[in-house]
């Protein structure tokens, strides 16, 4: 959802680059060197198979992920916002993956989302990025994807456990005015 939003899925060859946040293959790209990449849509499988089959996100040669997830894998809760009042949604609980995977974990996953409600039940593991909107004005200068791309490398070489890492800070440290051990829990 956040690295493409169409109104239509009936893309021809010539408009998939429009369609794309600027950046995201290479996003991807530089991810795959030290991550397992996982898409969680909260989208039905029909329409997130054609996004990225469309995309060429399936058979791009820099990346490649391990499994898709689509909306069914996913489960309401209720969230109390900061008014008091409650509101149903629904999340990406990642104890699903874990609990089936379990070289994957709290210490090694980010949760990249535009939608912070989406790992209200993982906290620690969500990073939040911007959503992407490819009719704003700005969309044509979106480079987020390429501090994201920056920050996940230096997580990954930092060796710390992601546990002890605050995520909200990535721009921070993207901009150098932090580094990763001064995000880091004592």
């Amino acid at each position: 959802k956040t690295l493409q939003r169409a109104e239509s899925f009936d893309v021809g060859q010539t408009h998939v680059a429009k369609m794309k946040r600027p950046f995201m293959d290479q996003f991807l790209s530089a991810a795959y060197r030290h991550y397992d990449l996982v898409v969680w849509s909260q989208t039905s499988w029909r329409w997130l198979e054609t996004k990225l089959i469309e995309l060429g996100m399936v058979s791009h040669p820099g990346y490649k992920f391990c499994f898709v997830l689509d909306k069914t894998s996913m489960f309401k809760i209720t969230s109390t916002k900061r008014d008091g009042s409650t509101v149903q949604h629904h999340v990406k609980p990642l104890q699903l993956i874990w609990s089936k995977f379990p070289r994957w974990g709290s210490h090694n996953t980010v949760h990249l989302d535009d939608l912070a409600r989406n790992f209200a039940l993982n906290l620690g593991c969500g990073l939040k990025c911007t959503a992407y909107y490819r009719k704003k004005s700005k969309a044509k200068n979106d480079v987020e994807l390429l501090g994201l791309a920056r920050y996940l490398d230096m997580l990954a070489t930092s060796g710390r456990s992601f546990e002890e890492v605050n995520f909200n800070e990535w721009v921070e440290v993207c901009a150098g005015k932090k580094s990763i051990d001064e995000t880091a829990s004592p």
